[in-house]
Parts: C-alpha cells; structure tokens; sequence
C-alpha cells in the first residue's frame, strides 16, 4: 500500500513538473510573437521616422549618425563608468585621499564636458537634414523629454521644492 501512494505521488510530481514546463514554455513564444524584440536602436529610429515623418534618405542618415555617435561615445562613457567606481572605491577607503579624489572629480568633469560636446554636434547634425517644419516638431520632442525627465526629478522634491533629506537615524 505504501509503495503505491509512492508511485502516485510520483506520477502527479511528475504530470504537475511537465504541465508548469508546458506553460512556461508556451507563455515565451507566445510572448515572442506577441512582442517580437527589436533593439533600442531600431525603436528610436522607428520613432523618429513616424513623429517626424522622414523620408528613406533621412533614415539612412539619421542611422549613419547614430552609429558613428556610438562609436565616439562609447569609449567616453566607459572611461567615465571606470572613473566613478574608482572614486567609490577611494571613498569607501578606510582613508581617502582627498586629493586623488579631487583628479578624479575633474577628470569625470573633463570627460562629461567631452560627452556633451559631442552629443551638442550630434543634435546639431541630425536637426541639419530636417526640414523646416521637421525642425519645429524634433525641438518640440526634446522639449516633452526635457520635462518629462525633470517631472521624474522633481518627484523626489519636498515641501515647495526643497529636496528632501533623508533621517538616516530614524531609517527613512
């Protein structure tokens, strides 16, 4: 008797381990079809392509520019990442060394004026093969951007927007 309600048991493990596989199993492909996965960069030039209505040569532009901004960012942002956690680690020193970390300031500074510089000549590059009304509606795009990214900003803002500070000795 007791070896059958072994085997029973055994069976149904077994039934209910097949039947959450089948699921699992079916809920990714269906996902997939529902949601085939295309890259950030596909997305944006999608975007783009609709809200400003480019024609074929503009996309081929705008792509081309893309890809060239990645290839000179890349290493910059990189550099900056390296940066930032050496400064962490300076910081978590038993004892700093201000003046490292102060090279290490200016030298993150250094690079972010790089990175802006360079995305300032990317913007201006793109806005160039715009038409005029196509102009008007990619600076009317980064502005809604703009804002929506300060609107997350400023969700962290206490009373008449003055930051609010976290009490770490009441754990909040």
């Amino acid at each position: 008797m007791k070896s059958k309600l072994v085997i029973l048991f055994l069976v149904l493990l077994t039934i209910v381990n097949v039947a959450a596989l089948a699921t699992i199993v079916y809920h990714r492909c269906s996902f997939k079809r529902h949601f085939p996965l295309i890259g950030r960069s596909d997305m944006h030039i999608d975007f783009m392509k609709q809200e400003l209505d480019l024609n074929d040569e503009q996309i081929r532009e705008f792509e081309s520019q893309r890809e060239r901004f990645k290839i000179e960012t890349e290493p910059i942002l990189d550099s900056i990442r390296a940066k930032r956690e050496e400064l962490m680690d300076e910081v978590a020193a038993e004892k700093p060394n201000v003046e490292k970390l102060d090279k290490l300031a200016e030298e993150i500074g250094a690079l972010e004026i790089m990175l802006k510089k360079k995305t300032t000549t990317h913007l201006l590059e793109g806005k160039a093969l715009l038409t005029p009304e196509q102009q008007k509606n990619f600076l009317s795009l980064f502005k809604k951007g703009r804002d929506r990214m300060r609107g997350f900003r400023d969700r962290g803002k206490g009373i008449e927007g003055q930051p609010r500070h976290p009490n770490f000795e009441e754990g909040k």
